[in-house]
């Protein structure tokens, strides 16, 4: 009998056993086949009832091994096929291919195998991508910290200037909140100069074809800002990621280089009387013989008194440049309030007597406080020396000590002509000093009060300025009560 073939390609025929059918069950289905020429011919020549259990018996045998056949069909075909679908099913959805078994029929075992290794190598390359995915998260993540850490303002916009992102400090400089800025044009945000500045450096940056411009001192709001505009620079010639701004705020700096220039004035000023002074008296004094004594006595006294005049000058610009930047050591301990201002009268009781003006204290002890002695003593000679310096002749200058709830309070108050309401905050600027500066400016650098009102903030304390019921300036100062003494 001949053995059964169908044809696969050009290639040749393929046997049905590549199928995974067994021969037997090709050999049973040619047997029924084959039953049927030989009923056609029993049913003219012999008896039918034998014809028909002998044929009978042959179709049924050939339709049970059909029926095995088309079993094996659908265990050798179907299934594997069924299993290639729904793995693709699972690739599409989740990225990922389940190993399908490579038992099939011997015709599909190799395009079970080359799916299983095909989807190895997607489900490869898919977590590949996933972990490319994450380290550029990752990445950009840590570039969105840095930016959102930066002191400066830095702002990222396309080629048409609207925003791409901006740090938390570029919303702040530019007041813009937590809106959503993303798509927005930067320059209808602006106002003012900034607006003017900003609109002109980026013309500028696309007409010069320049890669950066800087623009300085541009006022905003009260603050000072230095303005850069960078162009990014991208690998790809044809491509254009737009530009960086970054807004540096340099308003205290430029506050700094006011301060250096007022002292330096201040300085060269105050400088230039006492040295003067020194100068013309020590000529003076070399030109005097030992019978000139009553001249030379004059001179020596002068030199003295300008020349500490002057240490006091520069004692006052180093100390404040110590507490201004934090140099100061500080000795805090509980110490009776009452007793500092007690001493600070004591130094300053001779030059009240010169003038006749009634030095008084109501301090009782037992006023303790957590501070430095020796810089607390120092901010109240101050105070008491500003006192009696503008009290006038046969004036009175007060002092008190008392504990208010939990401070202890220091007030200083005279009866001189006081400190108008305009200028009882100013006094406690550096280089401030009141009056008529050409006919009754006082000598020193108006460091004074600001030295003290550093000394009682560092001490936790607060000192303000009122007038006095006299009439005069009082000053209130107030530093925390101590908790560990009981008084």
């Amino acid at each position: 009998m001949a053995t059964m073939t169908a044809a696969t390609d050009n290639s040749g025929a393929m046997d049905l056993r590549d199928l995974g059918i067994p021969r037997i069950a090709v050999l049973g289905a040619s047997g029924a086949l084959g039953a049927l020429p030989g009923l056609t011919a029993a049913l003219f020549s012999v008896p039918l009832i034998p014809v028909l259990a002998v044929t009978g018996a042959g179709i049924l045998g050939g339709i049970a091994i059909s029926f095995l056949v088309a079993r094996r069909l659908r265990g050798s075909l179907h299934e594997p096929v069924e299993s290639i679908l729904r793995a693709m099913d699972q690739l599409r959805m989740s990225g990922q291919a389940g190993r399908i078994a490579e038992d099939g029929a011997p015709l599909l075992q190799p395009l079970l195998r080359r799916f299983n290794m095909a989807g190895s190598a997607l489900e490869q390359r898919s977590r590949q991508s996933l972990n490319n995915l994450m380290n550029a998260e990752a990445a950009f993540d840590r570039v969105n910290a840095v930016l959102q850490s930066l002191r400066e303002g830095v702002v990222v916009v396309d080629t048409q200037g609207r925003i791409v992102l901006a740090n938390r400090n570029a919303r702040r400089m530019l007041q813009l909140g937590d809106r959503h800025l993303e798509s927005e044009a930067l320059v209808a945000l602006l106002k003012g100069e900034l607006q003017r500045s900003m609109q002109d450096g980026l013309r500028r940056l696309e007409q010069e074809d320049l890669d950066e411009l800087r623009i300085g001192d541009v006022p905003h709001d009260s603050r000072i800002y230095d303005l850069a505009i960078v162009q990014v620079q991208s690998p790809r010639p044809e491509q254009d990621y737009g530009k960086v701004v970054v807004l540096a705020d340099v308003t205290h700096n430029q506050e700094v280089n006011r301060l250096k220039d007022e002292l330096l004035s201040s300085i060269s000023h105050e400088l230039r009387t006492p040295l003067t002074n020194m100068v013309s008296s020590s000529e003076i004094l070399t030109s005097l013989t030992p019978q000139d004594e009553a001249e030379w006595r004059e001179f020596a006294l002068m030199l003295n008194s300008e020349s500490r005049r002057l240490k006091v000058l520069v004692d006052d610009i180093m100390e404040y440049g110590l507490l201004e930047t934090g140099r100061v050591e500080w000795n805090r301990e509980p110490t009776d309030v009452a007793v500092i201002a007690r001493t600070a009268a004591d130094v300053l009781r001779v030059p009240a007597q010169l003038k006749s003006i009634a030095l008084e204290i109501d301090a009782p002890l037992g006023a303790f406080a957590d501070v430095d002695a020796r810089r607390c003593n120092e901010a109240i000679c101050r105070i008491l020396d500003n006192a009696v310096k503008f009290t006038p002749n046969n004036g009175r200058v007060q002092i008190a000590v008392h504990r208010v709830l939990a401070s202890i309070e220091i007030t200083i108050a005279d009866n001189g002509r006081g400190i108008a309401p305009e200028d009882r905050e100013r006094v406690f600027e550096r280089f401030i000093q009141l009056g008529d500066v050409m006919t009754e400016k006082p000598q020193g650098a108006g460091l004074g009060l600001a030295i003290v009102q550093r000394i009682v903030e560092a001490l936790g304390g607060s000192v303000r300025c009122e007038a006095s019921p006299s009439g005069g300036a009082l000053f209130r100062i107030a530093v925390p009560a101590s908790k560990l003494v009981k008084v």
